[in-house]
Parts: C-alpha cells; structure tokens; sequence
C-alpha cells in the first residue's frame, strides 16, 4: 500500500487540498477538525465506507456549501489504501474532490462540495481513474464512470480500458450513462466521440425517465426545460427534443471485447 499521510493540521490539510487541484478559494474554508478520527478511518474500509459517510455526514450537520464534509474526506482521502502498483493513479482518482468543487461552481455560482454521498467510492479504493475514465469494483463486474473532464476521444478511451484491463483483469465491464442513450443518435453526428464511445458497449437496457444528462448537459439538475440554457449545438438540439416531450434517459450497456 501508499505510504499513509496523515494529516493533522489545518495547514495540511489546506496544502493537500492544493495538490489535488482544489481552487484557493474553496481551500481557504477547509478546516480541522477534532474528534471524528474513527469516522474518517471507516471512509478507508471498502465495507464501511459508504456507513461511515452517512454516520460523518449525521455528526457533523455540514455547512451549506459542505466544506466540513470536504475537510473531512480530503483527510480520508489522503490515507486511502492504494497497493504500490497503483500509485501512478493516486493523484488523478483524488483529483475527483477538486473537479467537484470547480463542477458547484459552474452549476451555482459558488464554490462548494455536495458529492460527500459518493467519494466514499474513492477514499475506501473502490474507484480509480486510468486515463480518461473510471474504474469501479462492484459485486456485478467493473463498472465505468465517466468523470466530465474525460477525454472521450476513441483513442484516449480505448487506451484507458487496455490499462483498466492490464491492472484491475478481463471480466465484465459495464456502464450507465445518459451518454449511452440511443436518444443522442437524434442529436449528435455519427462521427461525435459520445456516439463513438456508445459503440464500444452491447446489450443495452434503457432508462427513459433517468435525468442525469441535466446534470452534465445542463450543469442544474433543477433547471426546468424551458430554461436550459443554450450555449452549445447540443443544448440548443436536445433542449428542442425535450420541450417536444422526448426522454434523452440513460442505458446500462456491456463493454464489448476491445
């Protein structure tokens, strides 16, 4: 495993923030705190992680912008269990809690950090990023995330999905998104990566009213249609097909062997 780094300090814990490319401004609000040790070491425990947030999440009544739980899980994270072998992706699979921040920012203006509910995946060791996409051990198989900075390139893809496979092994790779809905044939080029990356995958099943593509499309899961907004081609096309009473939803596909 990484040599842990405890933290133990407010100024640690700032700089180590800094690493991971949270802006100064969000930094500045991090503060530490004493008495949540054991809650902050079960974020480290793949089997408890996800109860260990819920009960850090409970004790500590966070802030509305929800720097408590980001000082709270920086500290997790930078004691999280990577094996030697994986320490090339320690730094990009962390990088997650700064593009969370910077990502409340587009969405509301501000900085702050509202993800608490799943960076436990990434202090326990569960997810890690290789290259462009990330990895995910589940009960079911390896399941892929696509962090919004990927590069969705074919290349950039089929490059991380040959490290994934080098390091985590073949078996079943799956993933859910709305950027494998078949809706987005009506909206974006044969040649468009998304329509590229979709074509990796098999075996769809499809969710029509999953509303996730608010989020990433639209940057405010709480935007009503009429008010999307409509600075790229593909805002301004899916935003016409949703006031005409489409469902852009999201499909559960199967990577195909590539």
């Amino acid at each position: 495993m990484r040599a842990v780094h405890n933290i133990t300090t407010t100024e640690e814990l700032r700089a180590f923030a800094l690493r991971l490319d949270v802006p100064r401004e969000a930094v500045e609000n991090l503060v530490y705190e004493e008495g949540i040790e054991e809650l902050i070491l079960l974020l480290n425990d793949p089997l408890r992680a996800e109860e260990g947030t819920d009960e850090l999440h409970e004790k500590l009544q966070p802030d509305e912008d929800g720097f408590r739980m980001l000082s709270a899980m920086l500290r997790a994270a930078a004691r999280a269990p990577f094996p030697k072998e994986a320490e090339t992706y320690y730094f990009p699979t962390m990088g997650a809690f700064g593009r969370f921040v910077r990502e409340n920012f587009v969405s509301f203006g501000k900085y702050g950090f509202d993800r608490w509910f799943w960076t436990w995946r990434q202090t326990s060791g569960l997810i890690i990023r290789i290259g462009s996409l990330e990895y995910e051990r589940t009960d079911e198989g390896i399941s892929m995330h696509i962090p919004s900075d990927a590069d969705l390139s074919y290349a950039a893809v089929l490059r991380s999905v040959h490290d994934a496979k080098r390091y985590l092994g073949e078996g079943e790779y799956f993933c859910r998104s709305w950027l494998l809905s078949h809706k987005l044939k009506r909206l974006l080029p044969e040649t468009s990566n998304v329509r590229r990356f979709r074509s990796l995958f098999r075996r769809f099943e499809y969710f029509p009213d999953d509303m996730g593509y608010r989020l990433w499309v639209f940057k405010d899961p709480d935007l009503a249609p009429k008010d999307f907004p409509e600075d790229t081609s593909l805002q301004r096309k899916m935003k016409i097909f949703v006031l005409h009473g489409g469902k852009v939803g999201a499909s559960h596909g199967f990577l195909r062997n590539i």
